[in-house]
């Protein structure tokens, strides 16, 4: 399983975040969708869940669709 993210990891991590914010200050996100967002994505790191960049891929899709 994977313990570091490598440099296009980073990258999706900045765009993860950036879209669970931004969903947020525009009002297509409730501060309840984004903590759990936010959270489910350090619940799955913590646990080193080999799919959290699937994860955080999927929210940022969900938010690219809406």
């Amino acid at each position: 399983m994977q313990t570091q993210f490598t440099g296009e990891d980073h990258v999706l991590l900045e765009r993860f975040i950036q879209s669970v914010l931004l969903r947020f200050s525009d009002g297509t996100s409730s501060l309840a969708d984004a903590t759990r967002d936010l959270g489910e994505a350090f619940i799955r790191v913590a646990g080193r869940e080999p799919d959290v960049l699937d994860h955080m891929r999927g929210v940022i899709e969900a938010g690219d669709d809406a």
